[in-house]
């Protein structure tokens, strides 16, 4: 489940992020030489890769602190060298 909050939430930031940066191209492309279309029209693609760029990067913090503080789940299929339970635990060999 939580595969799928996070893919919808990815989806949700591309498609607003890539709509706007859109609306800010076509209006900066409709502007016919009108310097305050052509400004609103940069000033919204401008505003709209800051936002990409935020939620990637709020992404790319979010998992560094998660896996800081949960870590890497340790692989159960790797046994652990300190244990000595196994195959010829008392002469240290295999």
């Amino acid at each position: 489940m939580d595969d799928l909050t996070q893919t919808i939430s990815n989806l949700v930031v591309g498609v607003v992020g890539v709509g706007y940066f859109i609306y800010g191209a076509y209006m900066y492309l409709t502007a016919s030489g009108a310097p305050n279309q052509m400004e609103r029209g940069k000033a919204a693609m401008m505003t709209a890769l800051a936002g990409i760029v935020l939620a990637l990067v709020a992404y790319g913090v979010v998992e560094l602190v998660m896996n800081a503080v949960v870590g890497n789940p340790v692989d159960p299929t790797v046994p652990d060298p300190t244990s000595s339970i196994g195959p010829d635990s008392n002469t240290g060999s295999v």
